[in-house]
């Protein structure tokens, strides 16, 4: 009897093996699916993201409010996800300027510096460069910030 329950437990502990190897397995491939789907979102929201700056500055030159919001808003949480934290703030900095929720009611000519800025951030992604960027913001926060002070 005692040999019986022995090769049952190893059968059992057998086929616990097996079913790790291939639940890690199938878990190892899920993760790099997973990864190339990120990738390739990240790569499709770098190459559209000039397109997009094009669109919210569109936008806001018909003082469409709604469209501002929401381009402005989407564009600030993407560019948070897919790691450009430059234009996550300036997309939030307009989205709280065009939604009313600022300090200090910016002049147009101050929107249009930080649209500016945005817009040579991005001029496509083949151009880009993380030091030029970082002294932008650098110029463009202080600015920012007399505006929406939670920036």
């Amino acid at each position: 009897m005692t040999a019986v329950v022995l090769q049952e437990t190893f059968k059992k502990n057998k086929l616990a093996k097996i079913m790790d190897e291939q639940s890690k397995k199938e878990k190892d491939e899920m993760i790099a699916r997973a990864n190339l789907a990120v990738d390739k979102a990240a790569g499709e929201f770098v190459t559209g993201l000039k397109g997009r700056i094009d669109d919210l500055e569109g936008a806001i030159h018909k003082n469409n409010k709604e469209d501002v919001l929401s381009i402005a808003y989407n564009l600030e949480c993407e560019a948070a996800i897919f790691g450009w934290p430059r234009v996550t703030r300036i997309c939030k900095w307009l989205r709280k300027i065009f939604s009313g929720d600022y300090d200090k009611k910016p002049e147009a000519e101050d929107v249009l510096k930080a649209l500016n800025t945005l817009k040579l951030m991005v001029p496509d992604h083949a151009h880009f460069n993380e030091k030029r960027d970082i002294e932008l913001f650098k110029d463009l926060y202080p600015m920012l910030k007399i505006f929406v002070h939670d920036i």
